[in-house]
């Protein structure tokens, strides 16, 4: 188990680089009632609520990049260790980030790869005081934005698997060796249940499967997607959940094996089984369109 602080200065970190930097060496950045009225967001195009927030935020605007999303915006970060996916819920959340971004002197490159839709999809190269001094830096990483009356509703962010690599031989090397535990006795479950609300999926039971089928009842309350699903994977012992939530873009990779995925409507609830074998087991959540990793449970050990 690694020590108090060094936990509590990743935890407060890494929950801060995705949106990195340099100093500023302008004046102070205008203010939001500064800004010409042609660049509200409202009256931007798709993609520049996505290039407009990203250069306000650079010029330490906090209003300013604020006024790009909506209230109830929800940001996912995927792949980041140790935790592997984390989400914000509405511009409280989000500006506490943002926030500490900005104290931390970010810097924030955009490329938009194409717009379908509401839905835009860019690369992301960033910097952070964090990053750069344990050697990370820059971070990249693909955003997929989905964009409602001119403003972010969503933003997916997924670090690339060689962001991640940089980012777990810099922090293994920040950390002592974990003393070995005895692992608690856990008795295996063969039933799950799975609530899909408020933008994410959660559990509360046990995290230990019994070896062989496992019924799940998965109860949709979300009711803002054409459609929610549940998937089940293993993966090879050397990767973990940061691992996985950051392959959630394009086809999976070939450490990973999927074991079930069921599609559900929203506000509908649907049992099925799959069957497991060994562990462990990571449960990942679904939205679509686009079709988006919304939440992720596990590991779950197998008992056999």
């Amino acid at each position: 188990m690694m020590t108090r602080q060094i936990s509590l200065l990743i935890s407060a970190a890494l929950g801060t680089l995705i949106l990195a930097g340099c100093t500023a060496q302008a004046a102070a950045p205008p203010s939001t009632a500064e800004l010409p009225a042609t660049h509200t967001p409202a009256a931007a195009p798709i993609s520049s609520a996505v290039t407009g927030y990203a250069e306000r935020l650079n010029a330490g605007d906090l209003g300013g990049a604020l006024a790009y999303f909506d209230d109830s915006a929800i940001f996912y970060i995927l792949g980041l260790p140790p935790e592997g996916f984390e989400m914000l819920r509405g511009k409280e959340q989000i500006g506490g980030m943002f926030e500490e971004n900005i104290a931390s002197h970010f810097k924030m490159e955009v490329q938009v790869l194409g717009v379908e839709d509401d839905v835009v999809t860019a690369r992301v190269t960033t910097w952070h005081d964090f990053t750069r001094e344990i050697g990370a830096a820059p971070v990249e990483a693909t955003s997929i934005y989905v964009i409602k009356d001119g403003k972010i509703a969503s933003e997916s962010w997924h670090v690339s698997e060689e962001s991640l690599a940089k980012l777990k031989t810099a922090l293994a090397e920040m950390m002592p060796p974990e003393p070995e535990v005895d692992t608690p006795t856990v008795n295996p479950v063969s039933a799950v249940g799975v609530t899909i609300a408020g933008g994410t999926c959660s559990y509360d039971g046990p995290l230990a499967l019994q070896a062989g089928a496992v019924a799940v009842t998965l109860d949709v309350q979300a009711l803002g997607k054409e459609k929610y699903a549940f998937s089940a994977f293993n993966i090879e012992p050397e990767k973990d959940l940061a691992d996985l939530m950051a392959s959630t873009i394009g086809l999976p990779p070939s450490w990973v094996d999927p074991l079930y995925l069921e599609e559900v409507a929203p506000g509908e609830r649907s049992q099925f089984e799959f069957t497991v074998e060994k562990g462990p087991v990571y449960i990942v959540c679904w939205s679509s369109p686009p079709d988006l990793a919304i939440g992720a449970i596990g590991p779950f050990n197998v008992v056999k």
